[in-house]
């Protein structure tokens, strides 16, 4: 009997044995070399969210704080850029005497009819639903959403090189697309820079006073690099894998924190102004 139930666990012990070498001889350790067909990853398109501001509009440290809230959900995936523009970002008395308007702002803000309208306001990716290019800030989350898990026609990379001493930026811009491409497009590059401190109205009191001295403004729009539209991208018809280069050296102001400036980049459809593609880099 004793031999008979010794006999029984030694198979069992063998079964159980042999299942776990069998499922191990599906586990392979890196490094390995792949076969077959590779699939390569597409990159998403990146949402650029445009935030058109003024330091004497109320409303506007709830807008930038809500659009800051969108970000932390999509990380790199979603991009601020904060535009003054309108009266609201006129300059006036102290403490209200800077002025971070810019020619490609005032355009973009008289072309698409935004802060005619009132502030805040911005737009997602320039999308046009219905005519309009404008959503205020209580749809910005719902903006986003819809279109940050789409895949991207164009893959958009930034390099940059900056000199301290002489301040010289270099860029380059490579923008490959993934798909045949049916349409003129554009590229524009844009110098941004972070966390400028001067005086802000509000009248949300959870951010804080009334005028707030020292208020942060976030992702400022500083100048264009290659003029308000930019310049041709690329022609009709174009096959996948076609590229196309651009190289701009430009100083950089002498009042630019080299630590808060950053390089963003678009491609765009010359007819619809939609954005297809929107890159950062960081300068330094």
């Amino acid at each position: 009997m004793k031999r008979e139930i010794m006999i029984a666990l030694k198979n069992i012990v063998l079964t159980i044995i042999i299942v776990i070498i069998f499922a191990s001889c599906d586990k392979i350790e890196p490094p390995y070399k792949q076969s077959g067909n590779t699939q390569i990853e597409t990159p998403t398109r990146k949402v650029l969210l445009e935030d058109y501001t003024g330091h004497t509009c109320v409303n506007c440290p709830a807008a930038a704080k809500k659009a800051l809230e969108i970000q932390q959900l999509y990380g790199d995936k979603m991009i601020i850029m904060t535009v003054h523009a309108g009266f609201f970002a006129l300059p006036t008395a102290s403490p209200f005497n800077n002025d971070y308007r810019t020619p490609a702002g005032e355009e973009w803000d008289q072309f698409f009819s935004l802060s005619a309208v009132g502030n805040p306001i911005g737009m997602v990716n320039r999308q046009n639903t219905g005519g309009v290019y404008g959503i205020g800030n209580g749809n910005w989350g719902t903006g986003v959403a819809a279109i940050i898990e789409d895949a991207s026609i164009i893959k958009l990379e930034i390099e940059s090189s900056f000199n301290e001493t002489n301040r010289k930026l270099d860029v380059e811009l490579k923008s490959t697309f993934l798909e045949a491409a049916s349409g003129n497009y554009k590229i524009v590059a844009c110098i941004v820079e972070d966390s400028l401190v001067s005086a802000q109205r509000n009248n949300d009191q959870t951010i804080g006073p009334a005028t707030i001295l020292d208020y942060v403004h976030r992702h400022v729009l500083r100048e264009n690099i290659n003029g308000s539209w930019g310049e041709d991208l690329i022609a009709v018809g174009q096959l996948p894998s076609s590229t196309s280069n651009k190289q701009y050296s430009v100083t950089l102001n002498a009042n630019y924190k080299a630590n808060h400036t950053s390089v963003v980049a678009f491609v765009y459809d010359a007819l619809t102004f939609e954005i297809l593609q929107v890159e950062e880099k960081h300068i330094y």
